[in-house]
């Protein structure tokens, strides 16, 4: 129903964007086409009657901006160095994975991914006591046979974790999830060795049977178990980008401290000094963020823009960022409305096809993931892609679906879910989150 009190349309002077929100609006409560309503439509509606010099002409003009926001998500990506940030890891796969299939389709980008926190609250004591019991038996069947040469347990154990990502991608496509299971398990092995230095097969058997047995007492996580569920959580973002050929030196893992130790947030040299360095570092010409207000969905999103926003700041005292571009994108946790997004990207079936078996194969420990919604029930892909349907279903009835069946461009007519994202400059992106910040 609508809110007489809603200060988006009450409160300020009147803009386009209150404009586009009040015809589709109207749209949605009416089910009707936008070239379908009549002047009597407007007139009757609280908000498409505050329009000014409302008529007709307004729905055209509304209908055109639309149209152009989905004329820019088409448009191809090339000489860019885009830097993909997420809060957590799934975080980036979930809000905008179609539109980085663009951004990698062109090797004349760079494209890289940076994932600010460890993310180890999302995996639970059974799946790691689960992973940690199969390396166990892999290796007691002799089937992990790196640990036999004679330098694995000095400095063997810290190479070839590109070889464990395409021994486990190579198996999905071959459907042997045993295979799969072993290269995981062999990543597993690297990172505990490494963890707790371990120097022979004794000293695995005797620290892997002693963690296995505090985990199933559910004994409180030591720091050294902490991060090797956030290691779990970077080996399936690895994964994920690796279905499409990314180098593993073009995924970055920040693990920001703010993550363990949000008391004093945010704090410069633990949680923006390390996003400033990968800036002054790659050069991005394209950052993406995930945007969501406080309270909007996890605390982590909020205080990662933030920092990411403070990082930016101070990057641009430094350079001339004129040209660098902001892309702002939400997902399972909140929404743009199309109003608020300048970009739509179209969703085809076979991205979508990509995009749920890839999140399957890759995150483990997410496929089974508790999700906080009683409307839904099951793995985060499915509801990112219902999201990604309802909003072309809004868009569709604003431009009609003959546009897009009919269109000749043959992206627009494999259109069958939307991206909405928000394209900003660097003076856009600050004012946002220092306003953001302001209300809380």
């Amino acid at each position: 129903m609508f809110n007489k009190t809603d200060p988006s349309f009450f409160d300020g002077e009147w803009n386009f964007e209150k404009t586009e929100r009040a015809v589709i609006g109207l749209c949605k409560i009416l089910n009707r086409y936008a070239h379908k309503l009549t002047l009597d439509d407007l007139r009757n509606d609280p908000r498409c009657s505050r329009i000014p010099d409302l008529s007709l002409d307004r729905i055209q003009e509304v209908i055109d901006d639309v149209e152009a926001k989905l004329q820019r998500g088409i448009q191809p990506i090339e000489n860019e160095v885009i830097y993909n940030t997420g809060p957590h890891h799934d975080d980036i796969m979930l809000g905008i994975m179609p539109f980085i299939n663009h951004q990698l389709r062109s090797p004349l980008n760079q494209v890289h991914f940076a994932i600010m926190t460890s993310g180890y609250h999302s995996v639970t004591n059974e799946f790691l006591l689960e992973a940690l019991q199969d390396t166990l038996n892999y290796l007691h069947q002799g089937r992990i046979q790196m640990v036999l040469y004679p330098d694995f347990f000095e400095s063997g154990y810290r190479f070839k974790q590109v070889k464990d990502i395409y021994h486990y991608l190579d198996n999905v496509a071959r459907r042997d999830p045993d295979e799969m299971r072993r290269g995981f398990c062999h990543r597993i092995l690297r990172d505990a060795v490494g963890l707790w230095q371990l120097k022979s097969m004794d000293d695995i058997e005797t620290r892997f049977k002693m963690e296995i047995e505090n985990l199933g007492k559910g004994q409180e996580n030591s720091p050294e178990i902490q991060k090797l569920k956030g290691q779990i959580r970077e080996f399936e973002e690895e994964l994920v980008w690796a279905y499409a050929g990314t180098s593993l030196s073009h995924i970055h893992h920040l693990r920001l401290g703010f993550y363990s130790h949000s008391e004093d947030f945010p704090n410069r040299e633990r949680d923006i000094d390390p996003i400033l360095n990968q800036l002054r570092e790659l050069k991005p010409t394209i950052i993406t963020v995930a945007i969501d207000s406080e309270g909007l969905g996890p605390n982590t999103h909020y205080k990662v823009m933030q920092s990411i926003a403070e990082a930016i700041r101070l990057w641009n005292e430094e350079e001339d960022l004129n040209n660098l571009k902001i892309i702002g994108y939400r997902n399972v946790w909140s929404t743009f409305h199309p109003s608020e997004a300048n970009l739509y990207v179209p969703v085809s079936l076979n991205a979508f096809a990509v995009f749920e078996k890839a999140f399957k194969d890759s995150y483990l420990t997410q496929v089974k993931a508790e999700f906080p919604n009683p409307d839904f029930d099951g793995p985060f892909s499915e509801l990112a892609a219902s999201i990604w349907v309802k909003q072309l279903k809004d868009i569709q009835l604003v431009l009609g679906k003959n546009y897009f069946y009919e269109n000749n461009h043959p992206l627009v007519r494999a259109t069958h879910g939307l991206i909405f994202l928000k394209c900003m400059n660097v003076g856009q992106f600050v004012s946002m989150a220092d306003e953001m910040k302001s209300k809380m």
